[in-house]
């Protein structure tokens, strides 16, 4: 157990203290300002506007961070052969385990970082509601998820650009998943619809984790809801971590 908290601390650590971390969060202010700049041409529905764009921001700079972030820092390690000094003192999963806590806890950290920022914008701008930090639950629930598809693919793959390609691919699929499924479910092609319909379950689903709708319009999800959504988030997680490890140990064998 100790090693495997001092594998998540050095990780976490490592991670702040990247300049990526703080680029993307250039990219977020960059991003929240051109929110304000979309309020102001929004005639009567600046206060939506401004939750989206924020919201929108907050996912769109917090993915970048585990895209380039995690990616960079692997391969960087694999590289300068740092991976073999760390497995030299950690087992393949304790290595992968603390990595990947790791870098969710450095998402929640710059997830509740930059929702405070636009938390304190909403509130001037008279666009706050409290259900606003609830997207940004959902926000981290979602990335979560690809943070450990982004570990799986940086495991498998012997080129960081793949791997970043993969993961960004991975986030757009499980984006327009459900749509896709809904366009094919009206096809007599049985195929096809039993096809999209295993498709749509192996990729994570987004439009069940995704709270952002809830937080624009002030709605407020039901706690079953949030720990059903908490509940396959883990388990989807945990699947793939496992899957991470077999991969690895393949590799490196």
């Amino acid at each position: 157990m100790f090693k495997i908290l001092s594998a998540i601390l050095l990780n976490t650590k490592q991670g702040i203290r990247e300049k990526t971390f703080w680029a993307t969060g250039l990219i977020f202010v960059f991003l929240l300002g051109f929110s304000l700049f979309l309020g102001e041409l929004s005639i009567g529905e600046k206060e939506a506007v401004l939750r989206n764009v924020s919201l929108s921001s907050i996912e769109i700079s917090c993915l970048l961070l585990v895209v380039f972030g995690l990616v960079l820092g692997f391969y960087r390690e694999k590289d300068s052969r740092l991976k073999e000094v760390y497995l030299s003192y950690y087992s393949y999963a304790n290595y992968l385990v603390g990595k990947l806590i790791g870098y969710l806890l450095i998402c929640l950290i710059y997830v509740s970082l930059t929702s405070l920022i636009a938390g304190l914008i909403l509130f001037l701008n008279n666009a706050f509601l409290w259900e606003v930090f609830l997207g940004s639950y959902g926000i981290f629930l979602k990335l979560s998820i690809f943070c450990s598809i982004c570990l799986l693919f940086s495991s498998l793959f012997n080129y960081p650009l793949l791997a970043s390609i993969s993961t960004i691919f991975a986030y757009i699929a499980g984006e327009f998943s459900y749509n896709a499924l809904k366009i094919v479910s009206i096809s007599k092609n049985d195929f096809a619809r039993l096809f999209f319909k295993f498709l749509y379950h192996l990729l994570p689903n987004a439009d069940k984790i995704d709270l952002k709708v809830n937080a624009i319009y002030g709605q407020t999800p039901s706690l079953h809801f949030l720990v059903s959504i908490t509940l396959y988030v883990f388990i989807y997680i945990l699947f793939t971590y496992f899957l991470t490890v077999l991969i690895f140990i393949r590799k490196e064998h």
